[in-house]
């Protein structure tokens, strides 16, 4: 079975009591659509019988008012199978929306090398505009392929009636159909590669978007207004070419299917003409034959359309399916232990390669945290201190070596039960959009208000928010736009310290707090938070008075721990980046 098949059989099967609906809808309104011809023939010759020879009909309008009771009849059953579209196009909702959930589930499951991948732009496009509306893949799932359906049991109706009025006119009008079929199989390759490029012409646009919004600061900062408008003109240039290319080609084949239907239907017509004036046919007969004709020229156009139509969707499920199987080592992390407290952390002569790079981020590094401690990360920009953040989340995997925690391999330890003892404010602050409360209580259920009022008083926020115009209520925009960067790393100290963590990860934050706010973070940090461990990533000196020990890393990658004192004199190399940085 095609792929595409079995990803389609998958989808339906998780709302397959709606597509029961469906099949039962489109089924019904088949029927009621090829019985409404039967019946308004046999009215035509019923009219004309009763005209012809009146003697035959004692009672001419007992055998009328059978029949309008059997057209009132159907036009109550075609009233109701006339909701059969709407309920069509909220299966499709309920398509879209299932789909987006599924896939959305997956993107958060990936590491950081999917991020480096797919652009943003790129990957709200396929969650976006590669789900929605014709001929996109919930659109397809049931409009598309439902249609065709209909299309095909109506022609199969049709059929029935028509190969029993006279079978020479019934082959004549089914002639265009094979035609249809071989116009599509040479047209199919180019109309999913055309579609194809035209999906990612649509991601470079949303990609190119996203980069200059949420960039707008340094975009009018170097004044690059004019620039950003030339690669906008671009990649906009681009996809008007490929959205070109789709329409007109499906506006050529449209065109084809269209003729060789009217030329069908006019041969039909005279020929169906001649035999009623012949006598050959009734009267009847012929409106019943020429109403079934024009009732299944869009049906046939259907049925190659949906070829059509699936061949676009196909590039859509290709691409959702490229995002969700992209790999990752999230997805292989198997570990089940679940402990409660992090009494020990351990790197045991850890590497690190980041993907595409040939050198090592850390070379042979090795170091312990006990319970409690207070651990400094000092190196130059670029010896790898994030790294080892990013380590201890499992955010990356060593190349050789161990970290075990608890004296557990971390492999071996359940990644979300891990991470929820572990709280990391990230050199770059990240804020969502919504309200400062809302960010502060991004990561904890049910906190209290005491709760929040200690992470925002430790975190140095407190005077902050008195002065925000809405106080914690205040809204800030997306990326944390409305608050200075100071104020977005302390929401984020906040939002890391509600959750009462075993171990606090704090990466070179104390940039955004002068030395005093720094000694108060640390003083209500022992008040409020006693006993926690904590690594601090850090350039200012400073923080030492606040540590316990020292990890410095040095340009090439590998770790020297010690105390302060230890490593003034006997690390020659820690001697001199400190002589360095006190310049």
């Amino acid at each position: 079975m095609n792929k595409h098949v079995k990803w389609i059989v998958r989808k339906w099967m998780t709302q397959k009591w709606f597509l029961l609906i469906m099949i039962v809808f489109t089924l019904g309104s088949s029927a009621v659509s090829v019985a409404h011809p039967i019946v308004f023939g046999r009215l035509i010759d019923l009219l004309r019988n009763i005209l012809a020879t009146p003697a035959k009909y004692p009672d001419p309008m007992r055998e009328v008012d059978r029949i309008i009771w059997i057209l009132l009849g159907l036009g109550l059953a075609q009233f109701i199978t006339g909701f059969y579209p709407a309920f069509r196009g909220w299966v499709n909702i309920r398509f879209e929306n299932m789909l987006r959930v599924f896939y959305f589930k997956f993107i958060l499951g990936k590491d950081f090398r999917f991020f480096q991948k797919f652009r943003t732009g790129d990957v709200v496009t396929r969650l976006t505009d590669d789900l929605t509306d014709f001929p996109k893949i919930s659109w397809f799932l049931c409009s598309g392929i439902f249609r065709a359906v209909n299309s095909f049991s109506l022609i199969m109706f049709s059929l029935v009636v028509m190969f029993s009025i006279n079978p020479k006119l019934t082959l004549l009008s089914t002639a265009p159909l094979p035609l249809m079929m071989i116009v599509f199989y040479f047209t199919a390759d180019k109309l999913y590669r055309n579609f194809e490029l035209n999906q990612q012409a649509i991601s470079d646009i949303n990609s190119q978007l996203e980069m200059s919004f949420s960039g707008i600061r340094i975009v009018k900062a170097f004044v690059s207004e004019e620039k950003y408008n030339r690669f906008f003109d671009i990649a906009l240039a681009r996809r008007f070419k490929t959205e070109m290319g789709v329409v007109k080609l499906n506006a050529v084949l449209s065109l084809i299917y269209q003729y060789i239907d009217y030329f069908a239907q006019i041969g039909v017509i005279i020929f169906g003409g001649y035999m009623a004036v012949k006598g050959q046919i009734s009267v009847g007969t012929f409106y019943m034959f020429y109403t079934y004709l024009s009732m299944m020229i869009y049906p046939l156009l259907d049925l190659p359309q949906l070829f059509v139509s699936g061949k676009q969707a196909f590039v859509n499920i290709d691409r959702l399916e490229e995002i969700k199987d992209y790999p990752s080592f999230n997805t292989s992390w198997k570990g089940s232990n679940a402990p409660e407290r992090i009494s020990e952390l351990r790197f045991e002569n850890v590497s690190c390669t980041y993907p595409e790079k040939s050198e090592p981020a850390i070379r042979e590094c090795s170091f312990d945290l006990k319970d409690g401690e207070r651990l400094l990360i000092l190196g130059s920009t670029g010896a790898g201190k994030t790294t080892v953040a990013n380590l201890i989340l499992g955010l990356l995997r060593p190349d050789t070596g161990q970290i075990t925690v608890n004296g557990i391999p971390i492999e071996n330890i359940d990644l979300a039960a891990l991470r929820n003892l572990i709280a990391y404010v990230p050199q770059d602050p990240v804020l969502f959009t919504g309200t400062v409360k809302e960010n502060v209580l991004f990561a904890v259920d049910g906190a209290s208000e005491e709760e929040y009022r200690t992470a925002v008083k430790a975190s140095q926020l407190q005077d902050e928010i008195a002065e925000f115009p809405e106080r914690d209520e205040t809204r800030v925009g997306s990326r944390g736009l409305g608050v200075s960067g100071g104020q977005k790393q302390r929401i984020t100290i906040a939002r890391a310290l509600i959750k009462r963590p075993e171990l606090l990860i704090l990466d070179d934050i104390t940039a955004s707090l002068d030395a005093e706010n720094e000694e108060k973070l640390w003083q209500d940090i022992d008040v409020h938070y006693p006993g926690i461990s904590a690594i601090v990533i850090s350039h200012r000196l400073s923080t030492l008075h606040y540590v316990d020990r020292v990890l410095y890393i040095d340009d090439q990658g590998r770790a020297h721990q010690g105390t302060h004192d230890e490593l003034v004199f006997n690390n020659q190399e820690y001697h001199d980046f400190l002589h360095e940085h006190l310049k």
